[in-house]
């Protein structure tokens, strides 16, 4: 059935995704963010390719100026936007808090879908969404902030980016299916990213950034710092986080909606934390907690399910469809 499908999907993608910013975490400082960004998705888009080929053969779909447009598109939105201001906000933030108060997208990405998509937001989502919503507010607590003003400020676009990607990359995936459309946008992403590190050579442009007060962006590092110490958290960013989390989260949304792959997010960090206190000794405080506990209680609404007069129980998430 489509609906546990896109349910197991999703929790695979929500699993895979809770070690993004402890990967980060592990290599900030030993490898470029902008480096990392660009190896990671082009090594990632490279290896879905021919899965991509052959769902678009599947389908009888053959590309066009318009889908190469689109994969540059969601590949700057999604991948050279993204990507490094992410990794940015990890430096500046610890990883279990960037993991909780990123899980926020899912807010972004229903209302983005409502205008974009048309797609409905109900009753029980809404619901959800004003429990996480409650949950970043426990979390950050506006009145007193203690955590650092540029690292929320980078978070805070990557989470819009990355809600305008998740949307804009539904329609794509309706048409072309989930590995080609991430494989599309992941190597276009890549390679604009590799360009602008490629740029970053050019004395004038090294040199404005280092006088601009930005010395990460100049001269970028091609194809260094990778080291047999770092090695396994490459692996896991790379292969695991990238390729693998990317892709179930998109095949959660073909077989759903955009609705049940932004529940990705409730998932996330209820975990995220905990694997970062185990693997980053980072501690774990009661207004996180309490964060933690109303994110649960959003996605166990927002998953759960609601009469209909004609056919009993339907899933919220199913979008409509019968399975």
């Amino acid at each position: 059935m489509k609906k546990k499908k896109a349910l197991l999907y999703m929790l695979a993608a929500a699993l895979l995704f809770c070690f993004t910013e402890i990967s980060l975490k592990k290599l900030n400082g030993s490898i470029n963010s902008i480096e990392v960004n660009f190896s990671r998705y082009l090594l990632a888009g490279i290896l879905l390719l021919p899965a991509g080929i052959k769902e678009r053969k599947r389908r009888r779909i053959r590309l066009g100026r318009r889908h190469i447009q689109w994969f540059f598109l969601l590949g700057f939105i999604g991948i050279a936007l993204v990507g490094p201001l992410y990794q940015l906000a990890t430096v500046y933030l610890d990883a279990g808090v960037t993991g909780v108060i990123f899980s926020i997208n899912p807010i972004c990405i229903g209302i983005l879908a409502a205008f974009l998509l048309k797609e409905p937001i109900s009753s029980q989502q809404a619901v959800g969404f004003g429990l996480a919503f409650a949950a970043i507010l426990v979390i950050v607590d506006p009145f007193h902030v203690s955590m650092d003003p540029i690292g929320l400020f980078l978070l805070g676009l990557t989470v819009l980016f990355y809600s305008l990607y998740a949307v804009l990359g539904k329609k794509m995936t309706d048409e072309l299916g989930s590995a080609d459309m991430t494989a599309g946008s992941f190597i276009c992403g890549g390679l604009q990213l590799f360009l602008f590190a490629a740029a970053s050579h050019v004395p004038l442009l090294s040199d404005f950034a280092r006088q601009a007060g930005f010395p990460g962006f100049a001269d970028i590092p091609l194809f260094s710092g990778y080291t047999l110490k770092n090695l396994p958290w490459v692996l896991i960013l790379y292969v695991g986080v990238t390729l693998g989390a990317y892709y179930f989260w998109f095949q959660a949304m073909e077989y759903g909606s955009v609705a049940i792959g932004g529940m990705t997010y409730f998932i996330k960090p209820v975990l995220t934390p905990f694997f970062a206190l185990l693997i980053l000794g980072e501690g774990i405080s009661g207004r996180m907690m309490t964060g933690i506990l109303l994110m649960l209680a959003g996605a166990a609404i927002s998953l759960g399910r609601k009469q209909t007069g004609r056919t009993g129980t339907e899933s919220i998430e199913d979008g409509g469809e019968k399975s």
